[in-house]
């Protein structure tokens, strides 16, 4: 499987503060069957960290895992908050994506902002199509199914959390999950996990929860053709 959406490296943002600690979860994550993840720690344009920045800390991350046996692979990203400054890197591309490709993972502030599809829009017509995190725990969605498809139509893609789904969350958060799950409206789970205790990178579960909801074949789709196609840059189908 493949993580799209993980905060793995030490003391850059709220994950895990050492080394040792991300080295725990690379291992937690190889051994569930991950074998490629996506580093997103939270970014906001203009300011620490950039994107040259992570870039290094995944090279010497990936150099660490090499030296401890640790089968996985770790890809550039980062968690892209959604600022009125990020318009600027829309137009100097000089944001990070996944895996350098168009993809990029934007996440919405708790209260949606009223011209959210401006935005998407700008991006979409740079060649950037945005990715948007745990749609299914932001509040203004969460509570507006109107919303959520208001915000689909303009092209943006949707990753909701693996512990959304297997109720980690609590019941309301997991129903819209299984809703979202039954329109169509999930592209990728991810684990967004943030330690090895309570927000752990851990997919397995959820995927097998996934297989019940909808069906095996829906769920490989989810889990591991369209993660694939994002980190390759290819289109979405």
């Amino acid at each position: 499987m493949i993580d799209l959406h993980c905060h793995i490296l030490p003391g850059i943002d709220d994950g895990p503060t050492d080394p040792e600690t991300s080295l725990v979860m690379a291992k937690m994550a190889a051994e569930d069957g991950i074998s490629r993840l996506v580093a997103s720690p939270h970014y906001r344009y203009g300011t620490s960290p950039s994107a040259e920045d992570i870039r290094l800390r995944v090279l010497r991350f990936n150099e660490e895992l090499r030296r401890e046996g640790i089968l996985l692979e770790i890809l550039t990203g980062a968690d892209i908050h959604l600022t009125f400054e990020l318009l600027k890197g829309f137009d100097t591309g000089d944001l990070p994506t996944i895996n350098s490709t168009r993809y990029f993972l934007l996440e919405l502030s708790t209260l949606m902002p009223s011209n959210v599809e401006q935005f998407i829009f700008r991006a979409l017509t740079k060649g950037l199509v945005p990715i948007i995190t745990h749609p299914e725990r932001n509040y203004s969605l969460l509570t507006s199914r109107e919303k959520l498809m208001s915000l689909r139509e303009t092209g943006v893609l949707f990753q909701i959390t693996a512990m959304s789904i297997t109720g980690e969350f609590g019941e309301q958060v997991k129903s819209y999950s299984e809703m979202m799950l039954k329109k169509g409206c999930v592209d990728f789970v991810a684990t967004d996990a943030h330690d090895p205790l309570h927000r752990a990178p851990i997919l397995s579960a959820a995927y097998r929860d996934v297989c019940d909801i909808l069906d095996k074949r829906q769920a490989e789709t989810i889990f591991y053709k369209n993660p694939e196609a994002v980190i390759a840059d290819e289109e979405i189908t």
